[in-house]
């Protein structure tokens, strides 16, 4: 007996022992890792630039700034449609007064639609941590920020998945 438990001992520690050296070789994921570059708006930037910066990027989201480079919120293509649904309940009245969708929107500027994001990262914060934040709070831009608070890139549901995809 002491003899099978001896061997057991040694294919044990065999596997320990291998199990050490992979986790050696797997690199530890920060923010930094995920970052790619973010489309910034200012806060007096008009809804014209907006819409254009939402088409020409492919994206749903812009993070706004403030002149400083500090940031002041996000606007999604969700603030738009809601813009716009809004203004469905006064349709009737927009056509006799021959205002439409399109006229009230040019009105708004990124300070009129910008959400208040509460939280951001740091470029050392552990990619679990970005992960955990961005399906917590269903973020679809996540600000990553540098010196004196200044966004400085961002991470986005799609910048860890093709983070993630080789691991």
């Amino acid at each position: 007996m002491i003899i099978i438990i001896g061997k057991n001992t040694k294919l044990l520690r065999a596997e320990q022992a291998e199990i050490l050296v992979f986790s050696k070789k797997i690199k530890k994921l920060y923010t930094k890792d995920a970052m790619i570059k973010p489309v910034l708006l200012y806060c007096d930037d008009s809804s014209k630039t907006i819409l254009k910066e939402l088409r020409k990027e492919h994206i749903n989201a812009c993070i706004v700034i403030s002149k400083e480079k500090k940031i002041v919120g996000e606007i999604t293509d969700n603030n738009i449609i809601k813009l716009f649904l809004q203004q469905v309940k006064y349709e009737p009245l927009l056509q006799m007064l021959n205002r439409g969708y399109k006229r009230e929107f040019l009105y708004k500027n990124a300070n009129d639609l910008i959400n208040k994001h509460k939280t951001s990262v740091r470029k050392d914060t552990s990619i679990n941590k970005v992960i955990e934040l961005v399906w917590k709070e269903d973020f679809q831009y996540l600000p990553v920020l540098g010196e004196s608070d200044r966004v400085i890139e961002v991470v986005t549901p799609s910048s860890l998945i093709n983070l993630l995809k080789d691991y």
